[in-house]
């Protein structure tokens, strides 16, 4: 606008130049007409006409000098607002004058994951300060001492230098209270200045750092809730989650006493209602704290439980068998003589624990977590069967909860199958997944066969309507044969005291990258979902790299327990210890 009314001044001054230039003419051309034969007359009248044009030439010249003026003015202050927003990466407003509030990141109870208070930010002009090490000594001293910044931290913002190397023209040296903001303003430092500022604070510190994500100095959003809801943030509406406090403390030291134990790489988890796939714990452990997120490791950083698959091992061995039973080709009263090992193609697969041949059922291949009799169940179905409804399960593609940086997995097509793939991909080998598709699946198996689409907040919009993959019957059945896997089979560290139990141990073992074969490490997990014949939440524990075992009973289960028993008790589950496992 002020570009406008600038041209317009311009157009009026030349206007008015040169209304002033034909003045004279027409006034002598007057003169003329009126003195016709008094040359005395016109000789008279030639020194007012001379005064009139230096008047008028005088006039031209002062409009123009505060034209200039005010240009000057006007460059000077809008090249000054431009160079500060210009010199900020990512910013694309000049910076704020009065206190607009972010939204809050809420919990499903209501408490503060994440909000914002009225601060001031310090920032410096690096090329106007002249001794930045005894600027820093001054500022830390007056820098609210919750900040955690050093001496060291403050001179590296005040020496920030532009793209060529040189003192430049814009640094954020840290978001304080309006009070010590006015303290430091009145010192009168040489290249310091305040300005209005949201702090962006999160209450309950480290708690589901990977969730609520992160606001960085320049008010530019990083993972989680921050940055998938960031213009409802902005705009100043609250965003409310799916995650409860309480059941996500418990994950978060289950999963870090897991990792300790066992001496483990890092461990995973998360809890997810069975119907609607609603998110209410999820967790990575080690994990950061958003207030130190620029010093964190950008290993930590990224929510392994969406962005890491992992072949699932016999964690995928259910979907084999629901799929065999959903079809006809198996009943649950099918006998299969099973033994230790089998050859598939070129290569021998083994059971992990060496056995005389022996009669086996559907339940007992699963209590017992038999890789041959679950390749066997396979060879009966068929590999494209097999493949079918693994996608239909929901394996191979992303499931679209509501945040961002979601892997899709692998889950080989079978035309890209190779011979000894139907010996793999149904014990969870040769197939990867990531930890909420997992758990998405097993919702599926859980709920009586329908798909569910997992959501972190309330904001969430389920656009795909809920499709069934295997019926309520089938459903029942697995989920009988999944408990007595927790009553009787490899899964009994997972039995929860007044609960029934349902769920299924994992050990695979992780491919070398430097050598694309199998190595010597291994990941131990354990999912399951109770009560068990009236499913309200599933549970994933994934511990990556366990040092002292590696079996999911053992390393994965207890923690599976710990939380699940906590969760089921928070939500007043009602026990169901009567019941009785559907054989």
């Amino acid at each position: 606008m002020k570009h406008k009314n600038r041209n317009g001044e311009s157009r009026k001054a030349r206007n008015d130049t040169r209304y002033s230039g034909t003045v004279v003419p027409f006034a002598s051309h007057r003169v003329r007409r009126s003195a016709v034969g008094s040359r005395s007359q016109v000789s008279d009248l030639q020194p007012a006409i001379g005064r009139t044009r230096i008047q008028a030439f005088m006039l031209v010249v002062a409009v123009a000098g505060m034209l200039l003026g005010a240009r000057a003015a006007y460059l000077s202050l809008s090249e000054a607002s431009r160079y500060a927003v210009a010199s900020e990466p990512g910013v694309t407003r000049v910076s704020q004058q009065t206190f607009v509030k972010r939204g809050d990141i809420l919990s499903a109870d209501g408490r503060k994951l994440a909000t914002s208070l009225e601060g001031r930010k310090i920032i410096a002009t690096p090329y106007q300060i002249e001794d930045p090490s005894e600027t820093a000594r001054t500022l830390h001293e007056e820098i609210d001492e919750p900040s955690g910044l050093s001496v060291a931290k403050i001179e590296s913002a005040l020496r920030k230098p532009d793209n060529k190397g040189k003192p430049g023209g814009y640094s954020v040296v840290a978001t304080v209270a309006p009070e010590s903001a006015t303290s430091i303003m009145e010192l009168g430092l040489p290249g310091i200045d305040s300005t209005v500022a949201a702090e962006r604070v999160y209450p309950d510190g480290a708690l589901a750092s990977p969730v609520v994500g992160h606001l960085g100095d320049y008010e530019e959003s990083f993972g989680g809730v921050e940055a998938r809801y960031d213009g409802t943030l902005s705009a100043g509406d609250d965003v409310k989650t799916t995650i409860d406090v309480a059941v996500q403390q418990q994950l978060e030291n289950s999963l870090s006493r897991a990792m300790d134990e066992f001496k483990a790489k890092n461990a995973l988890g998360l809890v997810m209602r069975v119907d609607d796939g609603a998110v209410v714990a999820l967790a990575n452990s080690p994990g950061y704290d958003n207030a130190d997120y620029s010093s964190t490791d950008a290993e930590l950083q990224r929510d392994r439980v969406l962005t890491d698959p992992y072949e699932p091992g016999s964690t995928f061995k259910p979907f084999t068998v629901a799929a065999a039973l959903e079809e006809d080709v198996v009943s649950p009263d099918d006998a299969f003589t099973v033994p230790d090992s089998i050859l598939v193609a070129d290569r021998v697969v083994n059971d992990s624990v060496p056995h005389e041949v022996k009669t086996m059922y559907p339940q007992d291949i699963l209590e017992e977590s038999s890789n041959v009799g679950t390749i066997q169940i396979a060879q009966k179905l068929g590999g494209q069967k097999v493949d079918e409804y693994s996608k239909a399960f929901g394996f191979g593609e992303k499931t679209g909860i509501d945040l961002w940086g979601e892997n899709a997995g692998n889950a080989p097509s079978f035309e890209d199958w190779s011979g000894s793939s139907i010996g793999n991909i149904p014990i969870g080998q040769g197939i990867s997944v990531t930890p909420i598709q997992l758990a998405t699946a097993y919702a599926t198996l859980a709920n009586g066969g329908l798909t569910v689409d997992p959501q972190i907040t309330e904001n969430a919009e389920n656009e795909a309507p809920e499709s069934r993959v295997i019926s309520e019957e089938t459903s029942g059945i697995v989920r009988g044969m999944l408990q007595c896997v927790v009553e009787k089979g490899t899964g009994t560290y997972a039995q929860i005291p007044g609960y029934t139990v349902a769920g299924k141990t994992g050990t695979s073992q992780k491919v070398d990258p430097s050598t694309g074969t199998y190595g010597d490490e291994y990941t131990a997990s354990f999912i399951g979902f109770a009560p068990a014949d009236d499913p309200e939440y599933v549970t994933l524990i994934v511990v990556d790299e366990p040092q002292t075992s590696i079996w999911g009973e053992r390393v994965a289960a207890p923690a599976f327990a710990e939380v699940m028993e906590f969760t089921l008790k928070y939500f007043n589950v009602r026990p169901d210890n009567n019941a009785s496992p559907t054989q």
